[in-house]
């Protein structure tokens, strides 16, 4: 169903509208932000390091790749959040059961929009390989960048925009303050089962969620249930076809690794503080 809501954006300087099919794992890749923003954050530590005559001579040499990185680390995140406004007023103006379908169409169209620019399509080329940011930011602040001052609002906006919507999506609202829930009345009571008390099973899975979504590595990913298993919150591990269809497979865990960390005659192999922490989470819910 289109819903045809929509909303102010910035205009979009000479793109048009293409349509792009993109996995979950794609969605994930070039747009949760996070990961990039907390290697932009360390790339800002470093350079803020030095002293402010060597910096001074960097942001001199328009030939300068520093130059460039530091200039779009900067705009990159100064635009944070600009666009929650409107995400904000998208979901206030849909009733809750259509949410996740209208949000998820928004975030879509806005794709196609930002793959029709061409700072949005060499962010999409560029972010499929590590560091991918350093390119982009050549792209965009180098001294041979055709992208004037609309166009490079437009892109910080529109990306900005997108990832908002795609962190809402992918179970993350939390982090912006958004009472916003994904997870299927479906999905709940199937998983009722592995609970100690059923009635807590929302919660739980909605902690599993924060954990688990955005994880990349396979013992990271099995990590929260393990703590939510060790807690006595699970009284069973779900199935490995039900984590794949709720996380998703772009978490890279396969089945054999799953069932190895969340083997309770096995002794625990987390011991680190992020399991401790997650452990005192999930033991509210025992």
């Amino acid at each position: 169903m289109n819903y045809n809501i929509d909303y102010d954006e910035a205009p979009y300087t000479q793109s048009r509208r293409e349509f792009v099919n993109l996995t979950d794992f794609d969605h994930e890749q070039l747009f949760n932000l996070t990961p990039v923003r907390n290697e932009i954050h360390q790339f800002i530590c470093e350079e803020s390091k030095k002293a402010w005559a060597i910096q001074e001579k960097e942001y001199l040499d328009r030939e300068s790749n520093l130059r460039a990185q530091m200039l779009f680390s900067t705009q990159l995140l100064a635009s944070f959040g600009i666009s929650l406004p409107q995400v904000e007023h998208l979901l206030k103006s849909v009733p809750p059961p259509m949410q996740l379908e209208v949000l998820t169409q928004k975030r879509s169209e806005l794709i196609n929009k930002f793959a029709g620019t061409s700072a949005g399509k060499h962010w999409m080329m560029c972010m499929k390989m590590k560091g991918g940011w350093k390119y982009v930011a050549q792209y965009a602040d180098g001294n041979s960048s055709r992208l004037n001052l609309v166009e490079t609002e437009t892109f910080l906006t529109t990306l900005d925009n997108i990832a908002i919507i795609h962190d809402l999506i992918r179970g993350r609202a939390h982090k912006y303050g958004i009472d916003f829930k994904v997870i299927s009345p479906e999905s709940v009571e199937e998983f009722k089962h592995c609970c100690k008390y059923p009635e807590k099973a929302q919660l739980i899975l909605e902690l599993l969620h924060r954990y688990i979504d955005g994880q990349d590595k396979p013992k990271r990913s099995a990590r929260p249930m393990r703590a939510a298993l060790e807690s006595k919150a699970l009284i069973e591990a779900p199935t490995w076809d039900f984590v794949n269809r709720e996380f998703g497979n772009w978490c890279k865990i396969d089945s054999s690794s799953y069932y190895a960390y969340t083997n309770m005659e096995k002794d625990c192999p987390y011991d680190d503080p992020l399991f401790e922490e997650q452990l005192d989470d999930f033991k509210k819910y025992r």
